[in-house]
Formats: C-alpha cells, sequence, structure tokens
C-alpha cells in the first residue's frame, strides 16, 4: 500500500524548475501511506510544439517484492510512467499474458503489469485487473494521463482541476492536492450538504468545490492538444470502467447445493490471493461471521498456529464483542491478540483522530478502527477484514425494514407517516448502540423518502431539510443556485442517488440485488471502506477485504435472495457455509455494529471539548454554519431530548477540519 500524487498541465509555469521540489512536499504529506520509499519523476515537453507534461510523486509501503517495486516504475524508453497504491492479485496471471505477447520484465512487483499493461490494451486493462487500486499512467509517447480508481472504492483518488482544465492536479488524500498552489480550497455546499446528510461526502464530490473524487470503477483520460497555441486546450474523458451490470446468468442458474460449494470455493481462493506478501500478515477477527469465516479460510491455507488475529474490546458491555473473537480464536486455534479500548484511551484518540482526517468523515466507528490498525500494525503490516459481507449478502437490518417499507406503501399508509413520527418521538432518548427506539424512529422518518433513497435516511445522519437548516442562510441559497464548479459538471448529490438506484434497478433482478449495489456504491465504497482506508494507512498498515473480490461478488449477486436473506436471517449463504466450520454460538448471533459510545461522551467526558470546539463564534466565524441552529442541535442533545450523536460528530469532523485548513494556510 502506498500513497501517489502528482500533476499533468499544458501551461509552463506549472512545470518550472520548483516541480521536483513541490512533488516531494506532496509526496511527504502522504508519508504515513508508504513509509518505505519515495521517489519523484517529471517531464516536461522538449519540443516546444508539443504542449503537456507531467510530474510524478510517490510514498511506499512495501509489501512484495521488497527490493524491486520502486515507483515511479517506467518502460524499457521511459516514456510510459506508473504510480499505483494497491495491490494487484492477479498481476501473475496477466504477467504470464504479457510475456506471451513480447513485453520484458525485469521486476517481480505487480506494478509493471500495469507498465505493460497499458502499452498491450489501453484503457481495456482495467477490467482485467482483480485487485484495489488508485493509479496514474503517463504516456509521453501520447501526452496523455490515465487516472483510476478500482472497482469497488477500496482505494480513494482526489482531483483538483485547475486552470480552466488545462491543469489536473491528483493524489490518494486530498491533503497532498492541496499542496500544490494551483488547486482553489473553496468548500463544495453541496458536499458540505452529503457530509451531514450521508455521514460522509458521496463521489465524484470532495468536500471542496474544485476537487472531485473518483467513483468506483471510474477512470478519466488527460490528453494534451496537439499544438502548443494559447487556444489549443487539453481533452478530459470520463468514464466508469466497471458499470452497472446484469448478473451472470451462468452463475445464476446454478442450482444452491452447486452454488454455496462454488462459493466456498471463490472465497477460498480470494483469501488465498490477499495472503500474497513479503511481510508479517494478520487478520482483524471482530467475532461477526464475516471475519471469522475470513478467519477460517485462512486457516486452511496457512497453520493457524501461525495466523495472526487482533480484537478490541470495550468497558461498556453493550459495545464489546471480544468474547466472540476469542471463541473464535480459540475454536481454530490462532495467536490471538486481544486490547481494550478504555475510555480514557477513546477520549484522547477522538481530537486526534478529527485532525488526522484528511476529508471530514461522519462515522464515529473511526476511533475503534483507527486503534485496532495501531494495535495490529505493532505485529503486521497487512490485515485481512470481513468488510463487503454486510452489504453483497444482505447483512443490514435495513434490508428486512425494506420488506416492511414496500408492505407499507403497498397498503397505502404514507399518510400516516408525520403521525407515527410525532408519536415515536415521545419516547425516550436512549444512549444505547442502535437501541430499539433510535431504530424504530430511523424507521419511520425513513419511510418519507422514495424507495431508493430511504435506506440513507435509516443509516445516515439527518434528513435533508434538517441538514440544510444547519446551513448558513447565504450557504442555503447557493445550493439553490447552478453549480458553478470548474469542469467537469459533478450532479447534485440527490441526483447521483437517484441515478445510481435507477441504473442499477434496471439491471437488477429485484430490489433486494439493486440494494446490495446501492449500498456497495455509496455506504460501503465512500462511507466504510474511505473509514479504514484512512484508518489503516494512518498507521502505514494495508487493509485487504477477501469478500470484495470481484468473483466472489458475482457469485454473491447472483445467488436467489432467499439464499441471503432467508426469512429474518441475514447473510443466510455465508452462515450456511459457517454452520459445520464455526461454534454456533457465531453462526446463530445478529449483526451488530462496530460502534462508540458517542451519545454518552458528547454529553458527559466531551462535553467541554465538543461545546468549545462548536461555539457559538467559532461557528459563525466559518460563514458556513448558522451558528444558532447548531446551539439548538447541542441543547437538544444535552438535554437528552434527542439523539443528535451523528450531525454533531460531523459538525465536530468538519470544525477540525476547517481550522486545520486555516492553520495550513
Amino acid at each position: 500500500m502506498c500513497g501517489i500524487a502528482g500533476w499533468v498541465s499544458t501551461l509552463p509555469e506549472r512545470l518550472g524548475p520548483e516541480s521536483a521540489q513541490l512533488a516531494e512536499q506532496m509526496g511527504q504529506a502522504l508519508r504515513h501511506r508508504g513509509p518505505d520509499d519515495s521517489g519523484v519523476w517529471l517531464q516536461t515537453p522538449a519540443d516546444p510544439s508539443r504542449a503537456g507534461g507531467c510530474v510524478l510523486s510517490f510514498r511506499r509501503l512495501s509489501i512484495v517484492d521488497l527490493a524491486g517495486g520502486h515507483q515511479p516504475m517506467g518502460n524499457e524508453d521511459g516514456q510510459v510512467q506508473v504510480v499505483f497504491n494497491g495491490e494487484i492479485y492477479n498481476h501473475l496471471e496477466l504477467k504470464q499474458q504479457l510475456q506471451a505477447a513480447g513485453h520484458h520484465f525485469v521486476t517481480h512487483a505487480d506494478t509493471e503489469v500495469l507498465v505493460h499493461g497499458w502499452e498491450q490494451w489501453g484503457t481495456d486493462l482495467l477490467p482485467k485487473l482483480n485487485g484495489m487500486f488508485d493509479l496514474a499512467i503517463w504516456d509521453g509517447h501520447r501526452r496523455s494521463l490515465l487516472l483510476a480508481r478500482d472497482r469497488f472504492g477500496k482505494k480513494p483518488l482526489f482531483v483538483g482541476v485547475a486552470d480552466g482544465g488545462q491543469t489536473l492536479v491528483f493524489g490518494s488524500e486530498l491533503s497532498a492536492v492541496l499542496r500544490h498552489p494551483a488547486v482553489d480550497r473553496t468548500v463544495d455546499p453541496r458536499g458540505l450538504w452529503s457530509l451531514l446528510v450521508l455521514d460522509y461526502i458521496a463521489s465524484p464530490r470532495s468536500i471542496l468545490q474544485q476537487v472531485h473524487t473518483l467513483e468506483p470503477g471510474a477512470f478519466w483520460l488527460w490528453q494534451a492538444p496537439a499544438g502548443h497555441e494559447h487556444q489549443d486546450r487539453p481533452v478530459l474523458t470520463q468514464g466508469l470502467w466497471h458499470a452497472p451490470q446484469a448478473v451472470d446468468p451462468q452463475l445464476a442458474a446454478l442450482p444452491l447445493t452447486e452454488a454455496l460449494a462454488e462459493l466456498d470455493r471463490r472465497l477460498l481462493k480470494a483469501t488465498e490471493r490477499r495472503l500474497m506478501a513479503d511481510v508479517p500478515l494478520g487478520i482483524f477477527l471482530s467475532g461477526g461471521i464475516d471475519s471469522s469465516l475470513v478467519a477460517w479460510y485462512a486457516a486452511q491455507l496457512r497453520p493457524a498456529g501461525q495466523l495472526d488475529t487482533f480484537a478490541i474490546g470495550f468497558e461498556d458491555k453493550t459495545f464489546d464483542e471480544s468474547s466472540h473473537a476469542r471463541t473464535v480464536a480459540r475454536h481454530l486455534g490462532t495467536r490471538h491478540h486481544e486490547r481494550i479500548l478504555t475510555a480514557d484511551k477513546a477520549l484522547e484518540l477522538v481530537p486526534w483522530v478529527l485532525d488526522r482526517l484528511d476529508q471530514p468523515l461522519a462515522d464515529p466507528s473511526i476511533i475503534p478502527t483507527t486503534f485496532l490498525c495501531q494495535f495490529a500494525r505493532e505485529q503486521v503490516t497487512v490485515a485481512l477484514g470481513g468488510d463487503g459481507g454486510d452489504e453483497w449478502f444482505l447483512g443490514y437490518p435495513t434490508f428486512g425494514a425494506h420488506r416492511l417499507a414496500r408492505l407499507w406503501d403497498r397498503l397505502g399508509l404514507g399518510i400516516l407517516q408525520p403521525l407515527a413520527a410525532k408519536t415515536l418521538a415521545l419516547l425516550p432518548v436512549s444512549s444505547g448502540n442502535w437501541s430499539l427506539e433510535q431504530q424504530a424512529k430511523r424507521f419511520v422518518k425513513g419511510l418519507a423518502e422514495p424507495a431508493g433513497l430511504r435506506h440513507f435516511a435509516w443509516i445516515g445522519g439527518l434528513p435533508g431539510q434538517e441538514a440544510t437548516a444547519l446551513l448558513h442562510p447565504d450557504v442555503r441559497l447557493s445550493l439553490l443556485r447552478e453549480d458553478t464548479a470548474a469542469p467537469p459538471r459533478r450532479p447534485e448529490p440527490a441526483e447521483v442517488l437517484a441515478e445510481s438506484w435507477r441504473q442499477w434497478r434496471d439491471h437488477s433482478r429485484d430490489d433486494m440485488d439493486a440494494l446490495a449495489a446501492h449500498y456497495a456504491r455509496f455506504y460501503l465504497a465512500d462511507g466504510v471502506l474511505q473509514k479504514v482506508d484512512r484508518a489503516s494507512m494512518l498507521h502505514s498498515l494495508e487493509a485487504r477485504a477477501p469478500l470484495l473480490d470481484p468473483e466472489v461478488v458475482a457469485l454473491a449477486r447472483a445467488l436467489p435472495t432467499s439464499a441471503k436473506l432467508h426469512g429474518r436471517t441475514t447473510k443466510w449463504a455465508l452462515r450456511e457455509l459457517a454452520r459445520t466450520r464455526l461454534p454456533p454460538v457465531i453462526t446463530q448471533r445478529p449483526k451488530k455494529g462496530f460502534g462508540v459510545p458517542l451519545a454518552a461522551w458528547l454529553r458527559g467526558p466531551l462535553r467541554g471539548w465538543m461545546t468549545d470546539v462548536l461555539s457559538p463564534a467559532a461557528v459563525a466565524q466559518t460563514g458556513l454554519l448558522d451558528s444558532a441552529a447548531v446551539q439548538r442541535l447541542i441543547g437538544e442533545h444535552l438535554s437528552q431530548r434527542a439523539d443528535h450523536r451523528k450531525p454533531l460528530w460531523a459538525l465536530l469532523g468538519l470544525m477540525t477540519w476547517l481550522n486545520r485548513q486555516r492553520g495550513a494556510v
């Protein structure tokens, strides 16, 4: 795992003698992602008749081919140069194909497959890749730059559009992009709205107006103009190399027993691919069905006594799952490591983590995730986890809620929604971990939304109107005006959600298949996976997800809904595979989130910090938020008239990020 950064431009002043030093500074912003090695490469037009040059910067976390994986990596004549963050798990198969086509390899690194794969296949290389990545490929012969992100969004890629599109600045983290002086730092009101509504900023937006986030499975191809006249401009082509698609009919035709056997084979192979490493490797073990199955498959491929598993516990037993992880570790015979996240340690981590978030992210589970990654990094450099199982195998309770909501719609009960919401508002507020009271209120509130959007009301932050009310009046007005951000134009966040739902519904057999993809596109890619990426890379740890192998996902989609959501049993297919392999206490337990007692903390030990960060003067100074509305939110939470932990956490993250940006100017 690594960090990449750089820029392309047609303007000579962006490619001057200071470029190498600036590239070093951009790389330094990513040092935590790659402490082992660094590299800079630049090419400016030697021929004044050909516009367009490129600067690449790289930081490396050495995982495979420790001696030979230096980047930027080029082809034989040096005209093709690649910087790449991630892993290509099928690089050996692709290498064989490229060697058969006449390409010569000089390293054992997966990066070199990208170099020769681009020469051989161009953008058709991307669908051939089984891995997680963000990458940049500069082709000096064509004066073009390819930027791409993996199909499920494991790795982030930010792109700043500057000089009217004459310059693109890119990086694995926003912090690297912001080191470049061409990038505008104006906050995007629609990105801010997305943060408050979804708990994350949905790609292709970011927190800044002129910075885009590549969508999962997306690519940008920047082509310098042929001439050097001022009116000649680069051409930017955008697309999805992994677009919504129908279920594989051959897999869908398999009888259930054969489908489960094939799923078993694919999970084993996916885990085997992700055990590829020349450094110590371990497994995150929560005690849930997903991570426990990953650990079981790993124990079939390596001696269990040589596998390190890692779990954390909590003092608050309503949040603690460490006993279940311990049960799985004993059952498999792994070398198990466990640590308690005490309240004191968690409270110490809160401001530290928020201050290091590259972009605001309103998921408080980043606190225990960061603690787990820090703990695991003491022993290993790579860790496997269970991400993806809840989305593709229908593990969230909201999938069952969707069935109830459809019944509500069919019975025409929408007229009762306001009354039901008012009645539930009378219930006492609970600070527990996803209590019944919280679930009921969220469920009824979401019933007011269309089918494809109500899930974001169930699992996200604030409803759209309530989020808008927290914004400064001028910012609210700006939401009504046309987006004037630099091209390419980005749709409104709500439009992106609605369009994704429509596209996946058109390519799916039923609502559940579409919802799984919908969750994977937004909640997983822009929320969960970015949380894991930031938490792990803060500690130079590579996190891998076998359940997000493309072959596993293809099989999961092909399974009938009843093989995933079987009555009230979620993830039935995974539980069936685990039934004879894991203890019953693991296979029969319900889904439980990875949470922290944030609501109580904000009323107790974090109260002073919260009121200081969100003081009326501090909020007013931003010019982005309505200070009075924020104070009402705080007052309702402190008096326990409402549970506003999620929007308050989003606001704390935003304010901390803004304070950091002001200090960096």
